[in-house]
């Protein structure tokens, strides 16, 4: 069983107080849960054509380790323990190296359990 988490960031946003929103989406491994705690930050490069035409996930690049926890994870507008796989939600992340955590990124955790 993998307990890995995969988020991808589609979008870096600010709340109606100011605070950064990280809004994307589990894609791969399990949903993401408050309390996780993402150790990589990467790219994979990907054009539209990549995926209309079913090729094979690039390797990541531009990899950096962070030591990001999330403090809160909101889902349509309301505040959730638990976003799951392929749900769209928003991510509220503390920690260091979230001035790397950009658009089209991508955040994995340990694959132990937090």
């Amino acid at each position: 069983m993998n307990l890995e988490a995969e988020f991808f960031v589609e979008e870096v946003m600010k709340d109606r107080s100011g605070r950064p929103v990280y809004v994307g989406v589990p894609n791969q491994g399990r949903g993401v849960r408050v309390g996780d705690k993402f150790i990589l930050r990467y790219e994979v490069p990907r054009t539209l054509d990549d995926a209309l035409n079913d090729r094979p996930r690039a390797e990541p690049v531009n990899q950096r380790s962070v030591a990001l926890t999330v403090t809160a994870i909101d889902s349509m507008r309301k505040l959730i323990q638990e976003l799951p796989l392929g749900v769209t939600g928003a991510l509220y992340l503390e920690g260091d190296g979230i001035e790397h955590v950009g658009k089209r990124t991508f955040l994995k955790t340990s694959d132990s359990i937090s």
